[in-house]
This record gives C-alpha cells, structure tokens and sequence, in this order.
C-alpha cells in the first residue's frame, strides 16, 4: 500500500485524487498480493478448523492470505504446560502423549503439520505473565478454605489486568464437572480443557500416521506472543507492509503487545514517541467475540433503566446463559430463582459466581483487553455470535465421509474424525451441532461473507467478573451498565475505527449461510480427484 502522505502535497480535488488512486483499504489490494495474517488463538476445537483454513488457503496457488504466524494463548480452551492447568497430570487422557505435547502449543504445531505448512512459526503465551498463589486444599461447598487445611501454591497465567484479576480464585465444585478442581476467573472450565487431550490430541495424531506425515518443529522457544506480535507490529510499520491480526479467543496478547509498544517502542522496533493511532493504516485486528443483544427490552425497561439492576435481570443474548432455569453452556452465573441453583445464592456465592448474565466467553474470560484493544485507534472488525451462529457446523463430518475419493485428505479426515468423536450416545455428536465461530471469521478476511457496520462508539467494560461488587442491585445502573463485561453496546463513550458484523451474506440459492461457509471450506480440505 502507497504511503498516504501524498496527500500533504497537494491540496482541494487533487487530494481526493490521489487518494481515491493511491488509499485503498486492505480488502482492496488482496487480489494484488496476500493479506499478512498473524492468527491468536485459544485452542478450543474449531480454532484448529481455522488454522487449518488459513494454512491450505497460504498454500493456494495464488493465495490470497499468507499466514505468518500463529500465537497462542494462555487461559483459553487448552492447556499450558507446567501451569495452572497442569496437564502433565491429565494422564488418563494424555495416555502416551507428554504433556509437551498436548499443550496449546503442541496441539497447534501437529495441526499445522497436517496441513503441511512450515511458514508460520508458533509463539507460545504460555508463561509470559505468570504468578503463584496460594489455594486452599480443602474447601466447602462455598469454596470457603475448612479450617486448619493446608494450602497449595499453583503457577497460574495471568490476564491482562494482572493479579486483581485473580480474585477471587477458589476451590469449588463446578456446575459441570463434579470432582473438585481449581478455577480462576481468567480460565475455561476443566470439561472443555479436557476436551482438547480427549478428542483433539489423538485425531491429530492420527491424521499425521494415517497420512504418514511428519510432525514439524514450529514452536519457537526464544519469542513469546505479546513480544512476537509487538515486534512484529513495529516491523509492518516500519516497512509499511499492512499487516492484520486475527483473535479468536481472548485478546490478552494483543492488549499486552499494544502496552508493551506503548511503554518501549523503541524497543519494539517503532519510533520512540509513537502512539498506537499512529498505527492505523498499516495495522489491522478481526476478532471473533462478544455479542449484540438487539432486543432493547433485554437491556432497558420502559423507563430507560438498565435491567441488570434488578433483583432478577432478564437473560440477555450470550453463549453462557441459563435456558429453562438451567445452567447449559461454560460458566457460572447467578441463578434464576425456582432452579436447582436457588440456594447458592449467598453472599460467598456471589463473590465466586458470575452475577451477571450474558458473557460471551472470549470477550468475557479478559474484558479489560477486549477495552485496550478498542480504544487503541488501530482498527478492529468484531464477528460476534450475531453472525457466527449462521455458520452451522451441522452434517458437514457426514458430508466428508459421503465422499471418500475427494476427501481423502489429512486435514479432512482430521475434521471428520474430530467431529465424530465428541459422541455421548449412539448418534449423539456433539461439536457438529456447533459453529464454525473462527473459521468464519478468518475466512472473511478475503471472502464477502459479512456485511459489517460501523459501531464507533462501542463500550465494553474494564472491570472482571467475580468482582464482589458486581452483585445485582448494589449498584448504580450507570455504573453496573459500564460493569457488564459479556455483551456490546452503543454507549456514545468513545470514537473508534471499529465495526460490527451482524449478518452474513448466503451465496445464492443457500437461504440460511450454512451450505455457503460448508462448501468453502469443504473446497479447502477436499480435492477433487
């Protein structure tokens, strides 16, 4: 992209001019040359979906997108190693494999060799920020320490806003999973962890002998996320390379990288009195998070009061949520009154349980870096659940097996075995009645697949759940609405570069997105014969 500087030389319609000629945006120049991507994820299963598609897609023979590296992050849906998650003593789901291996960043690099692909190195978040605390060994039902139990010190990684951000940190009995285990408000709960040494490990493994593919060494152990991703940030500015950057878990790197220019440029490879604003037409972000609640009702009353002060807030969209009065997806919120949950609404409670309602997981697990990302002028596109639940993973495994001769391929009998493999009962598959969430959101980096709105004045909280003062009904609703760190609004707050995706653009003939995101990445893991 040509330097728009031009534009200081001359002046009235010569600078429309030049800049109509010479100031395109990214989407533009794709034809002309890849768009650079740097891809941050959190190792949930369909992230590895997402890997893949950028990888193949790098390898096309005119490719439109050039995947330069892959970052990984600490306290999403897999394991770090040596850490709070402590997978080395998942051993009954580790069976042969070390806990290296099915770490963040083991897991990536084997998905990464399914596709063949060696031009991204992987940095690791693991460990960049981290701390020890101290956990009580025995806890109540409230996850109130018994008296004279002894204490355990735990590595835990730490989130953007640091150690606060800790607090509280219990042992307690999750909802979902019933042996005591620890739980920080920055992390996953343990059932979707262990998803990733249980189904994704060995089908990676698997795809790699099935196709007798050998397993690459990706993993750079000199650079960790927030450093690569902030030197490489100075380095696109620095060559006036356009460079984007696609989250699709929590945005703890990205936030970290943008401090750390913020507080050394220099070091970074910018100039020494540069603002992160000043990097807005090299730099760019994607980031799949968050959600829109359209229904004004959800979120006001008749007169203009935020609902979460009431005593019982309405359930607002989100993917953690009750549904019928019952806890079904992720994490832990306060209870509606007449459910099973009814009496844990006590005052410990409420200082380890969410009391809010509605927290989309990735912009929820570290909400004070989603606020640094939107508020740093560098322009971020947002693919919230609004546009992702269009993305139907439904029948796409069977679709792969009804064709053998074309989808005989390592990373297409990855997914068809990764999608088959969650299965609770006989005909029971439960990540195919999911989403592709990650793959439609790179995927739209060079494919018409969104239709975006501009939301500049977007709000999102600086504050994190788990916060005691966070109990509905304590507070002001200015101050709770500023407090609700799971959903977006329009607050009129700030000015900033970002944009909203809440609808998709079905091909023709396809009425509801799904054939038309299934035969894309279909075309990417299946060959014709």
């Amino acid at each position: 992209m040509l330097n728009c500087q031009l534009k200081k030389l001359v002046s009235g319609l010569a600078i429309a001019a030049i800049s109509a000629t010479f100031c395109l945006p990214n989407s533009a120049v794709a034809g002309d040359r890849p768009i650079r991507v740097i891809f941050d994820h959190d190792g949930a299963f369909e992230d590895y979906y997402a890997i893949l598609t950028l990888a193949l897609a790098s390898q096309q023979k005119s490719p439109p997108v050039k995947l330069i590296g892959i970052t990984t992050m600490a306290h999403g849906e897999s394991y770090c190693n040596n850490s709070e998650g402590y997978p080395e003593l998942k051993r009954e789901l580790l069976g042969d494999f070390s806990s290296e291996a099915g770490s963040i960043d083991g897991l990536t690099q084997k998905v990464l060799a399914i596709a063949q692909y060696r031009d991204a190195k992987i940095y690791s978040g693991c460990d960049e920020s981290a701390t020890t605390i101290n956990v009580p060994n025995k806890a109540d039902d409230f996850g109130k320490p018994v008296f004279g139990t002894d204490f355990t010190s735990v590595r835990v990684q730490l989130p953007f806003a640091g150690k606060p951000a800790l607090e509280p940190c219990l042992f307690h009995q999750e909802f979902m999973s019933s042996p005591r285990d620890f739980v920080c408000w920055n992390e996953f709960n343990r059932t979707f962890r262990d998803e990733t040494l249980r189904y994704i490990l060995p089908q990676a493994q698997a795809a790699l002998e099935q196709f007798q593919l050998r397993e690459v060494d990706l993993i750079d152990p000199k650079k960790k996320a927030a450093n690569y991703l902030a030197t490489s940030i100075c380095e696109a500015y620095k060559k006036d390379e356009p460079l984007t950057i696609a989250t699709v878990g929590p945005v703890t790197n990205l936030a970290r990288a943008y401090s750390y220019i913020e507080e050394n440029p220099r070091k970074y490879g910018c100039p020494k009195k540069i603002k992160l604003a000043d990097l807005n037409h090299v730099i760019s972000t994607i980031h799949m998070g968050g959600v829109l609640d359209e229904n004004k009702a959800d979120n006001f009353d008749a007169n203009g009061n935020y609902r979460l002060n009431e005593p019982f807030p309405v359930w607002t969209e989100g993917n953690i949520y009750y549904q019928d009065g019952e806890h079904v997806f992720g994490s832990h919120h306060l209870p509606f009154p007449g459910t099973n949950f009814e009496n844990i609404q006590t005052a410990e409670h409420k200082k380890a349980f969410n009391s809010l309602n509605n927290a989309e997981v990735n912009f929820w697990i570290d909400a004070p870096a989603v606020d640094k990302i939107l508020n740093s002028g560098i322009p971020a596109d947002i693919v919230p659940l609004n546009a992702t639940n269009f993305a139907r993973l439904q029948g796409f495994a069977q679709r792969i097996q009804d064709n053998p001769s074309q989808c005989n391929t390592a990373p297409a009998q990855y997914i068809k075995n990764v999608q088959f493999a969650n299965s609770p009962a006989p005909g029971v598959f439960v990540f195919d009645t999911l989403f592709f969430w990650d793959t439609l959101t790179v995927a739209s980096l060079w494919n018409d697949f969104l239709n975006f709105e501009d939301f500049a004045d977007l709000e999102i909280t600086t504050l994190t759940n788990g916060d005691p003062s966070t109990v509905t009904g304590q507070l002001p609703e200015a101050e709770l609405f500023r407090r609700d760190i799971g959903n977006l609004f329009a607050l009129g707050r700030v000015k900033n570069p970002v944009r909203l995706s809440l609808s998709v653009k079905p091909a023709a003939g396809d009425p509801d997105f799904k054939t038309t995101i299934q035969d894309f990445v279909f075309g990417l893991v299946c060959t014709s014969e």
